[in-house]
This record gives structure tokens, sequence and C-alpha cells, in this order.
């Protein structure tokens, strides 16, 4: 049994964006198949992903990062706040028990790159403070509710991650 298997449909989602939730975070498999194809349709299509433009209609960047074991260079999609000159991100894996792996990644090697768009920079990634962490929380949740609701699913605070940027890339 999975932490996943007592999840109870949150109040401000309707029974068809539930059932789309559910099936979509499913597996750990499915949701790094659908990271991958949507890495394929951002770089096809990338005007105004990252102002909401794309099929999620979330403002969305690419975080490009070393793998930590590999070595080799792995991009994911994620949804994301532009706080002043820099981007926040969240870890949340739809609510799994283990962080994501871009995470890890950052973690090991903060230097990274992110593209909005057509626009690719340098970035450092960086841990929120907790003072941090209070004060951009409600945001992140006010943009994506889910992110609450999959934080209750598990004992392990989110990731929320920094994006400086550092020049072009």
């Amino acid at each position: 049994m999975s932490n996943r298997d007592n999840m109870i449909k949150p109040d401000f989602m309707s029974d068809e964006d539930w059932e789309g939730l559910k099936e979509a975070t499913e597996s750990l498999e499915r949701i790094k198949g659908d990271a991958k194809a949507d890495v394929a349709d951002y770089l096809a299509n990338p005007e105004g992903r990252s102002t909401g433009a794309g099929p999620s209609g979330l403002p969305t960047l690419l975080l490009s990062a070393l793998g930590r074991k590999s070595g080799e260079e792995r991009t994911t999609p994620l949804v994301f706040l532009q706080h002043g000159n820099d981007m926040i991100v969240v870890g949340s894996l739809a609510g799994y028990d283990t962080h994501p792996a871009w995470v890890l990644n950052v973690r090991a090697n903060p230097e990274c790159a992110a593209q909005l768009d057509d626009n690719k920079m340098k970035v450092i990634a960086r841990d929120a403070s907790d003072e941090e962490r209070t004060a951009l929380w409600p945001k992140l949740t006010e943009l994506f509710p889910p992110w609450g609701y999959f934080q209750k699913q598990t004992d392990r605070p989110f990731a929320i991650v920094v994006l400086s940027p550092t020049g072009s890339a």
C-alpha cells in the first residue's frame, strides 16, 4: 500500500478533474513519461509557455540540470512562480514520498539552466529559506492548488527551490 491509496478528492476539484489527476499521477513511470513528452512539446512550440499559454494553462519553464549519478543533462518541465528576477519551483512529485530526481540533481550541482519560451539562461538553484518558504507557500498554492493537496499526502516536506538567473545560456 502506498500513500496514494487513501487519497480523497479535494473540494476544489470537479469529479472529472480529479479522475484526470489520479490517472496522470498513478505511477512514477507515468509521471516521467508525461514529463518527457511535455519537454518535447515545449521545445517544439515554446512561445508563451512561461505565461501559461501551453496545454496546462500554467506558467511553465524547462529546467536542465546535470544528473547526479549519470553526469548527463536532464531536462524537466516545471510550473513556476515568478518572484522578482527569481523563479520558484516546487518538488512535489504529486505527493509521492520521494523527492523528484531534479531536486536531488540541483542540490548536487546547483549550476543549471532554465528556459522560458525561447529564452535560455544560466541559473543557480538553492532551497528556499524557512522564511521564504513561509512567505511563498500561499502564493504557490494559489497558483497551483494541487500542491497544497499533495503536500498533505506525504510527511516529506516539498522542496521549494529558488532559481536565480546568472546570465545567458
